[in-house]
């Protein structure tokens, strides 16, 4: 049997298929701010608060009424890069993959987006 031959059997075989689509865990684990986050944002999605298809739902509107159009613009644009990740987020809880490198690199970069936005501009999301 060839080399070429012998990969593509093995790209076949359904249990090396499955191992190589497992995100990898990360046995040091989240830290507690993510963590938080990550419990807060699955919390919010099941309770039907937010919802990953509309980026308004992210958005205090209390805060958000008050800013200038430009501002809103960018706020707007943040709020659907947010949904995208959060959609990324519940779908490999769904998965079982909490605890992979994934999640983890999404969550932090939620939270560290959000205070990014919130330092300069206020409460301005729901998460």
């Amino acid at each position: 049997m060839n080399t070429d031959t012998k990969q593509k059997t093995n790209l076949m075989d359904d249990k090396v298929q499955q191992e190589l689509n497992t995100p990898l865990v990360d046995p040091s684990g989240f830290d507690a701010e993510d963590k938080a986050l990550l419990s807060l944002i699955l919390e919010l999605l099941k309770s039907g608060k937010i919802d990953f298809y509309k980026p308004d739902s992210l958005i205090n509107f209390n805060v958000y009424d008050k800013l200038d159009e430009e501002m809103k613009g960018k706020i707007d644009f943040e709020a659907v890069n947010l949904t995208t990740a959060i959609r990324e987020i519940s779908d490999l809880h769904e998965g079982g993959f909490d605890e992979s490198y994934q999640m983890q690199n999404l969550v932090h970069r939620v939270r560290l987006t959000k205070e990014r936005i919130e330092d300069a501009s206020g409460d301005l999301f729901l998460i």
